[in-house]
């Protein structure tokens, strides 16, 4: 049982507000006075509190709050600095002289001291008249905190008026922010949707978070998975929580409600379809009042809740039947507009779910395609249920089932597709079904066997069919036969297939093994594009959009095009669906691992684990090695480990394409561990086999790791791999090679220029730290300094990350690498008969190595040699 004070949810800790945090103690040490200006809950109480005790010592602050019910009493919120006196007894004492023994109580303390007033806005003309003394004298430092939108006294709004004081806006938490603050609270990672979902509905407002995020937990919704935290679903105001809110509403009058009750239901709302529904002036005091949004997007003007909270205090206000009529209305005068923009029938469709409008089974399918289309798999399968239920035959019961088995929900998809099948009544019905039915079988049963069986049933039944090719071809692309996946592909895509559902499958491995492939980047990009316009037509299909997508991102990554790189995560960050958080961490934990950034990666990889369980359709096996590798590069080899053996585990046969992951996962452990020539033989075994299949530009990434390691036999091969693919990323690691192999510092740095351009930063760095060693052994310290520097530039970018590069730059030893080798494995323990069948050598040489190596650094034993190097490699 965890104890009360340290259970998760109950200690809110102070995070990601660094930059505010700076930023006002910058301005506070600069004017001697701060206004920190906020929406209420936004944290900006919290903040200057923080900010004062950093600063000083409880005896050297002073708190004054100020509230709604004192701000008639004069000096209400000095209260404790009156010695007792009340400033409006009839005893004599005046409010003016009550302010000067305030005054001269506060300026005792001198002007180290720190006077914070909490919600100055709420204070009486007197303590407001006192506060603008203070500042404007620099009798004491002041901290002020206002809620932004509420009329301040005249003294407290001169403060920064008359440059007194400097007034800063503390803005709501961004989506990383909150997402980093739930970690803290929660003590583990939150899945990427739930992250998302609790950012979306509070937009950062702290206060509220927290009432949400502790009555989800008390409710056993948001709680405590095998891989971390889960959370999916609509928020429940707790009583507390809507009491807030409610109050912020305020009191509303019957056109009133019926605007909040409106756009609650449906928006965003046209402001023109708005004001014919409800009373147009009632619309302009909500907006007036913050509580709904007018905003412009292009020709149309739109109205949103100034909140989302507000719409689940307005939606649980709604009675049943008043709900279904609204929603009956709003879809009635949308349709009336004649669905003039994009989106339109898909709003129409939800409103429709759960109004008292008959249910269209074709605007229901439709709308499905277009959600999925955003991610949103949640709301698409409610559409497409209604769709079967109102009759919408085989499109709605396929599309179903497809996304069914893309959640990974075996049983609903194999009675799902069973009953597609059943309705199948053409020639093409049954294809588009037989398709569905492999890639289930194949990706998401795992039942391999029965899926080859289909496929050559129906090449018997129907032979030169694309949807059985297009079956062989992706079979044989996953499989890791990347040469013939790439040929296979381009015959199918010049062979003119119509199918939309066979041209999205095409693209979609077309695009991963041509990546895998490397240079062709202008042919990935278009074949991408292809596949999602075809993705878009298929309702069965529409869901593929951010597998498709992730082709063009992997080659982006292999090529070393950093524009490319950002373009696709500029259009993952914009899917605003239920899965739109997983394919964010997806694609930018993906990034992350590449570009050197791995507490980032970690964290936004374990984010995702919960999104695929089990062997996550062949995902699972990906991620963990991708994890695996980012925990390596941090030193943390112990959960690196782990994550090596949970995808061995969750590995799905025959998904072979990027079983590399775990490879070179393996390769930084024993990098980490000290183990350099294991390290190195993984890699270039990894090379090896990639250089076998066709997967060239993987085979680069491969051969780079070695050279990152210290190998120095790789200039050819890369130099040649350079020459066959052409992309800055090859040309910049065979530099890199072709360097390190001459022993040319100065070559090695403007390797690390070239790496750097491709946004490899940490590769860049190992470039900067080789050349400053290299420097250092001829002799040459000036040069070997400025390396340094340069590598510690780059490595400062790459959260802490801990190469062997990067760490014989820092520390430099005067032991041989294959000495290093055996002391870091001599200080995890290991025997000399150990470390010898580790590093395959005789016990004799390993023997011999701690012998010299001891000699060398002066030190007596084996013992004392592990922890001289230890101290400097690792941690």
């Amino acid at each position: 049982m965890v104890p009360p004070s340290t259970a998760p949810g109950r200690s809110w800790p102070f995070t990601g507000r660094d930059a505010e945090l700076r930023a006002v103690a910058s301005a506070l040490e600069r004017d001697g006075a701060v206004v920190v200006a906020g929406v209420a809950g936004v944290g900006k109480s919290r903040l200057a509190r923080e900010l004062v005790g950093r600063l000083v010592p409880d005896d050297r602050a002073a708190v004054a709050t100020a509230t709604a019910s004192a701000r008639d009493i004069p000096l209400g919120a000095f209260a404790p600095w009156l010695n007792g006196h009340d400033a409006t007894a009839g005893n004599g004492d005046a409010p003016v002289s009550a302010l000067a023994r305030v005054a001269a109580t506060l300026r005792a303390g001198g002007p180290r001291t720190i006077l914070l007033v909490d919600d100055a806005h709420m204070l009486d003309a007197t303590s407001a008249t006192l506060l603008h003394e203070l500042a404007m004298e620099r009798a004491v430092r002041v901290v002020a905190t206002v809620r932004t939108g509420e009329r301040c006294p005249d003294a407290v709004t001169a403060l920064w008026k008359d440059g007194a004081a400097t007034r800063i806006e503390i803005p709501p938490m961004d989506e990383r922010a909150t997402t980093l603050l739930l970690r803290s609270v929660l003590g583990g990672h939150l899945d990427a949707r739930g992250a998302r979902r609790l950012h979306e509905v509070t937009l950062g407002n702290v206060l509220w978070l927290r009432h949400i995020v502790e009555g989800e937990i008390a409710a056993g919704r948001l709680a405590l998975s095998g891989s971390g935290w889960e959370w999916d679903g609509d928020p429940v105001l707790s009583p507390a929580l809507e009491h807030l809110i409610d109050a912020r509403i305020g009191t509303l009058d019957e056109q009133e409600r019926r605007v909040l009750d409106l756009v609650a239901l449906g928006e965003p709302l046209g402001l023109t379809m708005l004001t014919t529904l409800a009373d147009a002036e009632a619309v302009e005091r909500m907006a007036e009042r913050g509580l709904v949004a007018v905003e412009t997007d292009g020709l149309r003007t739109e109205v949103r809740l100034g909140h989302p909270l507000y719409g689940e205090a307005a939606r649980g206000h709604l009675s049943i039947p008043r709900a279904r009529r609204m929603r009956g209305e709003l879809s009635r005068a949308l349709s009336g507009t004649g669905n003039r923009r994009a989106g339109d029938e898909l709003r129409r469709a939800v409103l429709d779910l759960d109004s008292d409008i008959a249910k269209d089974p074709a605007l229901l399918t439709l709308s499905a395609s277009q959600a999925m289309g955003l991610t949103d798999f949640v709301l698409a399968e409610r559409l497409l249920r209604a769709a079967v239920d109102a009759g919408g035959g085989f499109d709605a019961q396929l599309s179903l089932a497809f996304l069914l088995g893309w959640q990974l929900r075996t049983e609903e998809t194999v009675a799902a597709l069973a009953r597609a099948m059943d309705m199948a009544t053409t020639g093409d019905d049954r294809m588009r079904a037989f398709l569905v039915r492999v890639q289930m079988l194949f990706f998401v049963l795992d039942r391999r066997e029965e899926g080859l069986a289909a496929i050559e049933a129906e090449e018997v039944h129907s032979p030169g069919r694309p949807e059985t090719a297009v079956c062989r071809m992706v079979l044989r692309a996953v499989g890791g036969d990347v040469a013939a996946g790439v040929r296979d592909a381009l015959a199918l895509l010049d062979s003119g297939i119509g199918s939309p559902q066979v041209l999205s499958w095409t693209c979609w491995a077309a695009s991963y093994v041509l990546a895998l492939q490397g240079g062709d980047s202008e042919r990935v990009r278009t074949i991408v594009a292809r596949g999602m316009d075809a993705a878009r037509l298929a309702p069965e299909t529409a869901v593929m959009l951010g597998n498709i997508g992730f082709g063009e991102l992997i080659d982006a990554l292999y090529a070393g095009t950093p524009e490319v790189t950002q373009d696709r995560l500029a259009w993952v960050r914009q899917l605003t669906g239920s899965q739109s958080a997983t394919w964010s961490g997806l694609f930018e934990g993906s990034v992350a691992v590449e570009t050197g950034r791995p507490r980032t990666a970690a964290r936004l990889l374990e984010s995702v684990l919960t999104s695929f369980p089990g062997h996550g359709g062949g995902w699972s096996s990906w991620l963990h090695g991708r994890l695996a590798q980012a925990h390596a590069m941090l030193g943390e080899t112990t959960a690196a480990a782990a994550s090596v053996d949970t995808a061995v585990r969750v590995h799905q046969d025959g998904i072979l394409v990027f079983d590399g992951e775990v490879t070179l996962a393996r390769a930084w452990i024993a990098a980490a561990r000290g183990a350099r020539h294991e390290a190195v033989g993984h890699a270039v075994s990894l090379a090896e086999d990639s250089h076998r299949r066709g997967a060239y530009a993987a085979e680069v990434a491969a051969r780079h790791v070695a050279v990152r390691l210290g190998d120095r036999e790789q200039a050819d091969a890369l130099g040649a791999l350079a020459r066959r693919l052409g992309t800055p990323r090859a040309a910049a690691t065979s530099a890199h090679a072709r360097a390190l192999a001459s022993r040319d510092a100065g070559g090695l740095l403007e390797a690390a220029d070239a790496l750097e351009a491709c946004d490899l930063v940490l590769a860049a760095a190992d470039a900067a730290a080789q050349a400053a060693v290299i420097a250092r052994e001829q002799g040459r310290l000036p040069a070997a300094a400025s390396a340094v520097e340069q590598a510690e530039r780059l490595a400062a970018s790459c959260e802490g990350a801990r190469t062997p590069a990067l760490e014989a730059a820092r520390a430099p030893l005067p032991i041989s690498i294959r000495e290093r080798e055996v002391a870091i494995l001599a200080a995890e323990g290991l025997t000399n008969r150990e470390i010898a069948a580790r590093l395959h050598v005789s016990v004799r040489t390993v023997e011999s190595h701690v012998y010299r190596a001891c000699s060398r650094l002066g030190v007596p034993d084996r013992a004392s040699l592990a922890a001289a190097v230890v101290g400097r490699t690792v941690p």
